[in-house]
């Protein structure tokens, strides 16, 4: 009996390596419906994004007056309105039936994703085509440190709070299909291992560790080079309470490799109920209000500048 074609979402944060594993997939035969985003700065070999869901995501996230790491804990609600008042659910039904009937297995990257993850998951299993979710967890610091440097126009504290924001609803948003988390580290220095094992779990039979010609081929694709070790919390500074948050966070996503049950996922509940408490505070001071009400181009450049380095270089241990 012919089965049905499988649909991979690759998810994680911006920056966080998601266009490495789904180039990794790719090698197996899954398929990158095109054309393809450009590849840019720290996606060198290609970003493995499908046009289509990019622009589809920026226009919903425009609509809501969202950004792709919005740390606004309202952000999830405004996004859901938007794809509601937008039709997003029939538009993307439409759009992967295509790319299914026209190419099968699918792989499905971009970081944006993470936003309008359970309306792709409830496209692809009411077609009949198993889906399942793979993310790719990588530290904040590194995260956060890779985004201000491309982005250098918003302070580390919303960079921060985007993380901690996005990677909070990834969790909740992945629960409810089969799903597994793989560490960037791990695909950067010794990809199979992780990699097989996320694709034997999610019963992915094209991802084969007997297929030694795309064994070959992932070998040459994957760069250890690629991975920016040795940042710190010293090359991102913010305040005290947000960086706690941020290392609790990471740690309950450290343990998922390993141990997805009920005591992690509790751990995640807990964090969720904590965070918007935690933004309110290191939101709040006027500084950043200021810089959000005043447009920019009425402020004369000296201004802008000395206000931004403020918002980037805050202190350790601020409140």
């Amino acid at each position: 009996m012919t089965r049905s074609a499988r649909v991979v979402y690759v998810t994680g944060s911006c920056h966080s390596g998601t266009s490495l594993l789904a180039g990794v997939l790719r090698q197996f035969g899954l398929h990158v419906p095109g054309p393809e985003a450009a590849a840019g700065p720290t996606s060198p070999r290609g970003s493995a994004e499908p046009q289509w869901v990019v622009d589809f995501h920026d226009g919903l996230l425009r609509s809501a007056d969202v950004q792709p790491s919005d740390p606004r804990p309202i952000a999830w609600h405004l996004v859901d309105r938007a794809s509601t008042e937008g039709g997003a659910l029939a538009k993307i039904r439409t759009w992967l039936g295509a790319q299914v009937a026209a190419h099968g297995d699918l792989v499905i990257n971009d970081p944006r994703l993470l936003w309008f993850l359970e309306l792709w998951l409830e496209a692809a299993t009411s077609a009949g085509n198993p889906a399942s979710c793979l993310t790719v967890l990588r530290p904040p610091a590194e995260v956060v440190r890779s985004k201000a440097d491309h982005d250098p126009g918003r302070g580390l504290v919303d960079h921060v709070a985007g993380w901690i924001n996005l990677m909070l609803g990834t969790e909740l948003a992945t629960r409810a299909t089969p799903r597994a988390f793989l560490r960037y580290a791990d695909i950067v220095h010794d990809w199979d291992e992780p990699v097989f094992g996320a694709a034997a779990a999610l019963g992915l039979p094209m991802v084969d560790p007997e297929d030694m010609a795309a064994v070959e081929r992932v070998d040459a694709f994957v760069d250890p080079a690629m991975h920016r070790a040795g940042v710190t919390w010293r090359d991102v500074p913010v305040p005290a309470t947000l960086r706690t948050l941020a290392d609790d966070t990471w740690a309950a996503l450290d343990a998922l490799p390993d141990h997805d049950d009920a005591g992690t996922r509790a751990e995640f509940d807990r964090l969720r109920a904590l965070y918007p408490y935690v933004h309110r505070r290191t939101a709040a001071s006027p500084a950043r209000r200021i810089a959000r009400m005043v447009p920019g181009e009425v402020v004369p450049s000296l201004v802008r500048q000395g206000v931004s380095g403020m918002l980037r270089r805050r202190p350790h241990t601020t409140r």
